[in-house]
């Protein structure tokens, strides 16, 4: 009898801890909340005095409730909420909508709106058609996040059936339609990596479904701090645009694309599908190009505008690199506008950095494409300063040149903005409205009113009509009869001639930014194993970080090794080792070099390798190495030895 009782305590203890695991899986379950969820009554854009929305939006409660997703909140709860805060529904107003959200503390509403809908009769019977826009918001952003836009019908029936039943029994095959669209749409999501100013690199990419022109929000828990557009995207991750911040972006925040409800008009097609919403007509071709044609020179001399056509810099590109004499740096490249031919017009190119705001930091010659912005500080930067207040320009004078000094120089590890800007002069006679140098010929007016036949010569000079006309008055030698009037009348006309002649105006361009962020690194150091080792295999490779502490950035490491010392294409092993935002010492995972490498690899003695290194969110990245063509700031190269094979076994 102990026996038994000892037996069922050991069998008892040994069962004990699974139940007790079902029990607490069990309770884990039960207590995992579903997303709450709401529906609020379509609006009736066909007639507004039926009640199809409240029942298009019971119909949406029930399908959603049916896919045990959600926890939807029941049609009279909506309504009892919205009416005890003064709301009449259908509500129009997307922000009453989501205060009713908030008041029954939903994450989720739904609305939309019912676009057409229509009862057929046929020899078989009747068959109503409904075509819906259906949005689902997101309360705390207060942006749509799914959706769907469906037409559908109702089964044909024949008898005494009334068109109300018709139509609600194709708001609930619509409504099933419409909750499996959205079922199937998952939105994209990711998370911010770095950020620099107003741009973001996140980790998903294409393949997940962003694309460029998707728009973001940027959440931080359930609060929104943000929002913005993608830019670029490769397969596994993407660059956003900051457009809105209330608190300042920040690596971990989450990315959540914001879905956009296709619009559909009333009617149906043929086959009974929605009907897309006419296009706007577009004014006469022709006429639109003849009228850029003569505004664009006018605004783009009197503005600098950087408008569609009008901008002096077609694109600028920087690009970080490992200069032989300068080390880190940033190479900008430019291309100038068809709006300035030839060299004449140029005066000088002038670089602007986002950390600098009163002066550019660097100056080119007019006939230069490309610069560098280094790490060595400048003592002075002469620049061209324009005043901006009022048309950008000086005419009838040389330009002011200010200098500024000592200029910031570039930091390793901090990424960067830039924009580029052109300097350059028109001739008066070239600007839209004038004739002439007319404002030159002001020069010429006064010279004219000297009482001597010089001042009718400059003001002929001055080829303005007017001028010509104040120069042939004063023709009478009897009234210049005082020499010092006579002097006086010369001089005049002296200061008319030179003026004429130089008849320039000065323009600043508007600035042309970059392609995107551009952050000088310096060389990664080569720690082990060291030059001339023996490898040992499988191989670790260890070098330094080359992030600032000061800056947080993302740094993408790559590992080649190759038995070319040129790297070349069939005779190098690459890899993508990591992206870390960390300092010190950083180490690879072992790396087999016996085994599916290439087959140069058996047949070389030496082996040699090198570690390249770029911030991730520069925008198109470092200067493409040139022997690899790959955009990353490589090491030095360090070579290994291959072990020796043992002797052969003796006879």
């Amino acid at each position: 009898m102990p026996s038994r009782v000892a037996s069922h305590i050991i069998v008892t203890s040994m069962v004990l801890p699974y139940l007790a695991l079902g029990v607490s899986a069990t309770g884990v379950a039960q207590l995992k909340s579903k997303p709450s969820w709401a529906v609020a009554d379509l609006v009736n854009r066909k007639s507004a005095g039926t009640n199809f929305g409240a029942e298009a939006a019971k119909a949406l409660t029930n399908s959603l409730s049916k896919s045990d997703k959600y926890d939807v909140q029941q049609s009279g709860t909506v309504q009892r909420t919205a009416e005890s805060l003064g709301f009449n529904q259908p509500m129009t107003n997307i922000q009453n909508i989501l205060a009713v959200a908030r008041e029954m503390k939903v994450g989720t509403m739904v609305t939309g709106e019912l676009v057409d809908y229509r009862v057929d009769t046929s020899s078989a019977g009747k068959q109503a058609r409904v075509s819906m826009r259906v949005i689902v918001y997101d309360v705390a952003s207060e942006l749509p996040i799914n959706g769907a836009a469906v037409s559908g019908s109702s089964p044909v029936r024949g008898g005494e059936v009334s068109d109300e039943s018709l139509i609600n029994d194709a708001l609930t095959q619509l409504s099933e339609v419409a909750v499996a669209r959205i079922n199937e749409q998952t939105l994209p999501t990711a998370t911010i990596q770095n950020t620099v100013e107003t741009k973001a690199i996140i980790n998903q990419g294409s393949r997940s479904g962003f694309s460029v022109g998707t728009r973001v929000i940027i959440l931080r828990g359930a609060q929104q701090v943000g929002s913005g557009v993608v830019t670029e995207v490769e397969p596994t991750r993407s660059y956003i645009k900051i457009e809105r911040s209330n608190l300042g972006a920040s690596p971990g925040d989450r990315v959540r694309a914001i879905f956009r409800t296709p619009d559909i008009a009333p009617g149906f097609a043929a086959d009974g599908s929605t009907v897309a919403p006419r296009a706007k007509k577009q004014g006469n071709p022709s006429s639109i190009v003849s009228t850029l044609l003569v505004l664009g020179l006018l605004v783009f001399v009197t503005t600098g505008s950087s408008a569609r056509g009008g901008s002096a810099i077609d694109s600028v590109v920087a690009e970080a690199q490992d200069d032989p004499t300068v080390g880190p740096s940033i190479r900008l490249t430019w291309r100038p506008s068809n709006f300035i031919k030839g060299n004449r017009s140029r005066i000088a190119w002038q670089m602007w950095r986002n950390d600098v705001l009163n002066n550019p930091v660097r100056v080119f010659l007019p006939q230069f494409s490309n610069g560098i912005d280094d790490t060595i500080s400048q003592l002075s930067i002469s620049f061209t300063q324009i005043p901006i207040n009022g048309p950008l320009s000086v005419c009838n004078a040389s330009v002011n040149n200010s200098s500024f000094g000592p200029t910031e120089a570039v930091i390793p590890g901090r990424p960067y903005l830039y924009s580029m800007q052109l300097i350059y002069a028109i001739n008066q006679s070239d600007l839209p409205g004038q004739t002439g140098g007319a404002q030159t010929a002001g020069g010429g007016l006064t010279a004219g009113g000297g009482l001597t036949a010089g001042g009718g010569n400059t003001g002929t000079t001055a080829t303005t009509g007017t001028t010509a006309t104040t120069g042939t008055t004063a023709t009478t030698g009897t009234t210049a009869t005082t020499g010092t009037t006579a002097t006086t009348g010369t001089t005049a006309g002296n200061n008319g001639t030179t003026t004429g002649v130089s008849g320039l105006c000065y323009f600043a361009s508007s600035l042309t930014a970059a392609t995107g962020l551009a952050t000088a690194v310096a060389k990664p150091q080569l720690v082990a194993p060291a030059t001339n080792a023996t490898v040992v295999n499988p191989q670790v490779f260890s070098f330094q970080s080359v992030v600032n502490p000061t800056y947080d950035i993302t740094v993408e490491y790559i590992l080649q090794v190759s038995s070319s010392p040129s790297f070349a294409t069939g005779s190098t092993v690459e890899r993508v080792l990591f992206a870390r935002r960390d300092q010190g010492i950083l180490a690879s995972d072992p790396i087999d070099l016996f085994n599916n490498v290439p087959s140069t690899f058996g047949a070389s003695t030496l082996l040699y390798w090198r570690i390249g290194a770029k911030n991730v969110a520069d925008r198109p990245g470092p200067v493409a190495d040139e022997l690899t063509k790959k955009r990353y700031i490589f090491s030095s190269i360090n070579q290994l030895r291959k072990p020796l094979l043992p002797p052969p076994p003796p006879l």
